[in-house]
């Protein structure tokens, strides 16, 4: 891997992490989130004008896009509701994880992929045994009650929330460069398009949700440029690896390396938001992130 893909993918890894450890930090919630990403999406809205006109898009991919928004609203919703009742450290590398296992099981039902193998079932199988792990920081946690929580529930959301995403966008890029667009201009567009969907998904539920509601005068006071910046570093994460993608033949390696970005949030919680460090939750990372590098790899 070329030097300048392998920062791209490293910067990418500790934005991830950092945009959600500033949601957290920053009462956490959809509207914060929903409005961060909109933002975000509308200070790149000129990317848009780049490859062939939207107006050589078939009526199809519309159709994604729509479906796009509404499972990044529902993972930006599960995210921000798991925060608000549990720790970064423990829901983070969860909603982060599971993807990784619950996107091929899905592919295999739903889409008639090939069947995993033998390295692949050992892989989820850790990344599910290390997201046991994670919340046993003391021997009384070691219980069923402890997964059956609102903010492990949250968590699941976020974590069925990317599986669709991941599924839907495949699909809509596949079109977009069809219609002429190469693939780094179709992901350009596409993430801000995406952005721009997902607060048009948010806008209503958030005026339906009393709560919601009541989050807003925080977000105003904690100020535009909070928002504006935790919105760019949403936005720009996915654009960093579809460049460090067009940097490398080496797929393998980013998807490999995007998965540091859990011991980063780990690492970020306990040290900048000073939750309680464990030996478990050390144990559950490190397990979950080699499970992870034997899926990717």
């Amino acid at each position: 891997m070329s030097p300048a893909a392998l920062a791209l993918v490293l910067f990418s890894v500790c934005m991830h992490a950092g945009w959600n450890v500033l949601g957290k930090r920053n009462a956490p919630s959809l509207a914060f989130f929903a409005l961060a990403y909109g933002s975000g999406g509308a200070l790149l809205l000129p990317l848009v004008w780049l490859g062939p006109s939207l107006a050589a898009l078939p009526n199809a991919f519309w159709g994604w896009l729509a479906l796009s928004g509404l499972c990044q609203m529902l993972y930006m919703g599960g995210l921000a509701w798991a925060y608000a009742r549990g720790e970064v450290s423990v829901l983070y590398p969860i909603a982060r994880a599971l993807p990784v296992v619950l996107v091929p099981l899905v592919s295999i039902a739903l889409l008639g992929n090939r069947a995993l193998d033998v390295a692949d079932g050992i892989g989820m199988a850790l990344v599910v045994a290390g997201a046991l792990c994670l919340p046993l920081s003391h021997p009384e946690a070691r219980r069923l009650s402890t997964y059956l929580t609102p903010a492990m529930g949250f968590a699941l959301l976020a974590a069925a929330g990317t599986v669709g995403y991941s599924l839907i966008d495949k699909q809509a890029l596949a079109l977009m460069q069809l219609a002429g667009h190469s693939s780094l201009t179709a992901g350009a567009v596409f993430m801000v398009l995406q952005a721009v969907m997902t607060l048009t998904w948010a806008i209503p539920l958030l005026m339906l949700l009393p709560t919601e509601r009541r989050r807003l005068p925080a977000i105003r006071q904690q100020g535009l440029v909070m928002l504006v910046v935790t919105g760019l570093m949403m936005t720009c994460t996915y654009g960093l690896v579809l460049m460090a993608l067009a940097l490398t033949d080496e797929v393998s390696y980013v998807v490999a390396l995007r998965q540091l970005s859990i011991p980063v949030g780990v690492l970020m919680g306990v040290l900048w938001l000073k939750e309680p460090a464990s030996t478990a939750k050390a144990a559950g990372t490190l397990i979950m992130l080699s499970g992870l590098l034997l899926v990717a790899l």
